[in-house]
């Protein structure tokens, strides 16, 4: 007869454990130029490279926020020598890619290139982020093709409940509380675009960060061309924003001939620099964000009144707010509503239980290792907390909430933030 010895017991749930210690890769700081903060992570085993420059350019800078957008997009679509297809070609023969993105505060141009093309690509971008042309064909094009989605998104009702939410949430004049009207596409003019590039896009108003196999001869390479980029003495590092003094409301807004209703239920809360901000974040985890958390268990799964329901606290840079967002259909959503508000009054009046904690704390562990898996992803990551003055240090302290959150810590945080009659309500559909 054979024995298996040390076999596991699978009748039993395994111990919750951690790594003592998480070896977090430490970026650096240096700086190249007079004025060009650079930040290097070197690490991994592939000839792959990527170059982030961040600009304090967000939509909040223009009181047309499709002015910033169109800037950021439109930044590879041509310079004073260089057509968008040629550029595209370029970065085609090299094996290279750009991306750009477009947030409330910062706006990026990222290159992923190979190292042995490190200088051809790179001098590329230069030419792209300053000298960029902005050609009214691509203007045009780009004002046609957003347009169209936004009639579309129009009739789509989370998107209009996620408009209608800021705006109630914040105010509508609020910078975080601002959207896109109909009206803004017909205010855009190509002067416009060139001010704000020459006001934004410079070296006194951005920073730079390389991540991957970084070679001394990639440092020599970036100096050289970032001595070239002009100054200015305007730093729009931050925009003075004032938390607004706003009361719970509800909202219903009615879109004909749809099927289904969007529902967003939150307030405004705190952001990454605040102490509370990760047993916060654990807080959202256990009520929707992961698939087994208590509204997908309730309101998906038990009672089938929605597809889909998320809940989660977004930072931004001057604060930050808790929403909870869900689709339901017509007939049922009023019922879905009495379940979120039955389980944000059930966080912060009942103690979790201990398997419901564990199960928490081992998807939350799993999922911020994952921020941590190579050079690209944890660049990511120090790219969201920069613009805080943060360092690896702000990870650390949360795998330290996340190990030693309690029942007691979650009453606490909820009973403070997460309190149902101080929520705004908003729900949009027929």
């Amino acid at each position: 007869m054979i024995k298996f010895m040390n076999m596991p017991n699978r009748r039993s749930q395994p111990t919750f454990k951690t790594s003592e210690k998480i070896d977090i890769k430490e970026i650096q700081k240096i700086l190249l130029t007079d004025s060009v903060p650079v930040y290097l992570l070197n690490s991994g085993d592939q000839d792959i490279l990527k170059l982030d420059f961040v600009f304090n350019a967000g939509n909040i800078y223009h009181e047309n926020s499709l002015i910033p957008e169109i800037t950021n997009a439109l930044i590879d679509k041509g310079t004073t020598l260089l057509s968008s297809e040629k550029i595209s070609e370029n970065f085609d023969f090299y094996g290279a890619y750009l991306e750009t993105e477009t947030g409330k505060h910062i706006v990026s141009v990222t290159l992923y290139t190979l190292n042995k093309y490190f200088k051809e690509t790179f001098q590329l971008l230069f030419e792209i982020l300053f000298d960029a042309f902005f050609p009214q064909s691509e203007i045009d094009i780009f004002l046609k093709n957003k347009y169209q989605s936004f009639l579309i998104n129009q009739q789509k009702t989370d998107a209009v409940s996620t408009e209608i939410f800021a705006e109630s949430i914040f105010g509508k004049n609020h910078p975080y509380g601002i959207s896109v009207k109909e009206n803004d596409f017909k205010n855009v003019e190509r002067g416009q675009i060139l001010n704000f590039y020459r006001e934004y896009y410079n070296a006194s108003n951005m920073f730079v960060m390389l991540s991957g196999k970084i070679k001394d001869e990639h440092l020599l390479i970036l100096k050289s061309f970032l001595n070239q980029v002009k100054r200015s003495d305007t730093n729009h590092l931050k925009k003075d924003i004032q938390i607004p003094e706003k009361k719970a409301v509800k909202i219903f807004y009615k879109i004909e001939n749809t099927v289904q209703v969007s529902i967003k239920v939150g307030k405004i809360t705190i952001n990454k620099l605040h102490p509370d901000f990760f047993n916060l974040n654990i807080c959202s985890v256990i009520l929707g964000g992961y698939f087994g958390s208590r509204l997908m268990t309730n309101i998906r799964e038990d009672k089938g009144y929605t597809y889909g329901i998320y809940a989660g606290n977004v930072s931004l840079l001057e604060l930050g707010f808790f929403v909870i967002s869900a689709d339901s259909s017509k007939d049922v959503y009023k019922k879905a509503l009495e379940e979120i508000y039955k389980e944000l009054k059930k966080i912060r009046t009942v103690p979790v239980g201990n398997e419901e904690l564990i199960r928490v704390k081992r998807w939350l562990f799993g999922n911020i290792i994952k921020i941590f898996d190579g050079p690209l992803a944890l660049s990511e990551a120090y790219k969201s907390i920069i613009s805080y003055n943060l360092t690896k240090d702000y990870f650390y302290r949360y795998l330290e909430a996340i190990k030693n959150i309690s029942p007691e810590i979650i009453l606490k945080t909820a009973q403070t933030y997460l309190h149902e009659d101080t929520m705004t309500e908003v729900t949009v559909g027929a």
